[in-house]
């Protein structure tokens, strides 16, 4: 599976533990379109170091076009950026590039 690796406009909470936890985001669509997911539930969250750039990948599900859909967000800590990493089942037609 293809990384699409989008950035997003990011709404997330942070604990008073310092957890961090997106709640919904805005992605661009193929067709310029901006699309607004809210996660209905993060199935997992963990902290990565790829090539020293620390950064949390958060394994998610939301309703994206009418389907209830897992995916994968990625939030760099030296960046302060979120992306829509990749789909983790089939890839709809409303994101593809």
């Amino acid at each position: 599976m293809d990384a699409l690796n989008r950035p997003v406009e990011m709404i997330a909470t942070c604990s008073p533990a310092g957890e961090l936890s997106p709640a919904r985001f805005r992605v661009e669509g193929a067709d310029g379109e901006r699309i607004t997911v809210r996660i209905r539930k993060i199935r997992s969250a963990e902290e990565i170091d790829y090539r020293g750039v620390e950064g949390y990948r958060f394994s998610c599900l939301a309703v994206i076009g009418g389907r209830l859909r897992a995916f994968e967000l990625r939030y760099s800590v030296r960046d302060h950026r979120w992306v829509f990493w990749r789909f983790l089942d089939t890839e709809p037609a409303s994101l593809r590039q």
